[in-house]
């Protein structure tokens, strides 16, 4: 049974009826009658699909000057009656035919992020001139709008999400003093995508983030360090569950972990595919001073060629008292991801404290 709350029924019929009301509005050319005939293809089209199709039909119905078609979308963005996901086919206009008139598309990106997002659409023009995009993102850092500070640290990303990767940031880090100039943001949301950016680099550049954090935590005054502390623990993400040396310090987690994980249960044996594990245990410091806990863990796919990939989550962050013990419990949705491909056999559990597996057991899955 057709799902209707599936994303990709936000772009139906009616998207395609307002859509084609809005451009005919302010460019009376525009042939409502032609566009509108989108609507009978998207059944059978997936979300991206559909936007894109939409996407084809505003090239049709615009004129083919990239020029004269910006006038148009600027006049359709200014009316505001478009919203959410029924701007995303203007998105991709944008990246798709805009790429040769820069001064022009970064206007109506700089519009467009103000009110559905230009994080994906800047993407192709970074890679075709990124430092005439970072010189134009450096007078913008101090704007008013959230959107678009956001969209600064957000949209240069080397490794967005669902995004084209930029090979020249995975190569050589060119955003550093982006970020820099908005590491104290009010926004949550600005500092939010600031660490998803410095997790990004920290891939491939791991020195380079942990040195730049300990620059930022040395420099931030008072008022300022509560922010910086939480950019730190969630860029250095990826980095503690490496249990990388350098940033487990910066962290305030020390070189040697007294500690031992004991009474390690499973709510059952054998897992099917939608069910979920549950998991508890006995953190218990064996040490004479307080200590600093950083626990993950780890579910350990089985793979079609019989080895073992493991996936590290989050789990806890504790302050340890000397010989304090700590029962701790966790569950873990065994849902279907696209993703993934799963594979009936023996999985694992790994738990891991500081960076460093203390603790495996098996478990038996059925697909």
């Amino acid at each position: 049974m057709e799902n209707e709350n599936a994303f990709k029924n936000m772009i139906n019929p009616v998207v395609v009826k307002k859509t084609s009301s809005v451009f005919k509005a302010v460019h009376p050319a525009f042939d409502e009658k032609n566009f509108q005939k989108i609507s009978a293809k998207l059944k059978d089209l997936e979300l991206k699909a559909r936007v894109l199709a939409i996407t084809e039909g505003l090239r049709i119905g615009l004129p083919e000057n990239f020029s004269a078609s910006a006038k148009i979308l600027e006049k359709v963005l200014a009316e505001k009656k478009l919203t959410g996901f029924e701007l995303w086919p203007i998105s991709e206009y944008i990246s798709q035919f805009g790429t040769n008139h820069f001064d022009e598309s970064l206007e109506l990106m700089y519009q467009l992020t103000q009110q559905f997002t230009s994080e994906f659409a800047i993407r192709p023009f970074l890679l075709k001139d990124p430092n005439r995009i970072l010189k134009k993102f450096e007078a913008w850092l101090t704007d008013d709008n959230v959107h678009v500070r956001r969209w600064i640290s957000e949209g240069t990303r080397p490794l967005l999400p669902w995004g084209a990767k930029i090979p020249s940031f995975v190569t050589t880090p060119a955003t550093i003093h982006l970020l820099d100039a908005l590491r104290y943001d009010e926004e949550l949301y600005v500092r939010k995508s600031i660490a998803n950016h410095l997790n990004d680099i920290s891939k491939h550049h791991p020195e380079l983030v942990v040195e730049t954090l300990k620059g930022w935590v040395k420099a931030a005054p008072k008022n300022h360090r509560e922010k910086i502390d939480w950019i730190k623990k969630q860029a250095l993400r990826t980095l503690i569950k490496k249990g990388h040396p350098k940033a487990l310090s910066l962290m305030g987690v020390a070189d040697k972990t007294e500690v031992k994980i004991s009474q390690l249960k499973l709510n059952k044996e054998k897992f099917k595919l939608g069910e979920t594990l549950e998991f508890n245990f006995v953190l218990e410091s064996t040490g004479s001073t307080a200590q600093k806990i950083i626990v993950d863990y780890g579910i350990g796919f089985l793979k079609s060629n019989g080895s073992i990939s493991t996936k590290m989550f989050k789990l806890k962050t504790v302050e340890l008292a000397p010989k304090e013990k700590l029962v701790i419990k966790k569950s873990h949705s065994l849902k279907a991801i696209t993703t993934t491909t799963f594979y009936s056999g023996e999985h694992e559990l790994a738990l891991q404290v500081n960076g460093k597996i203390l603790k495996k057991t098996a478990w038996q899955f059925k697909v």
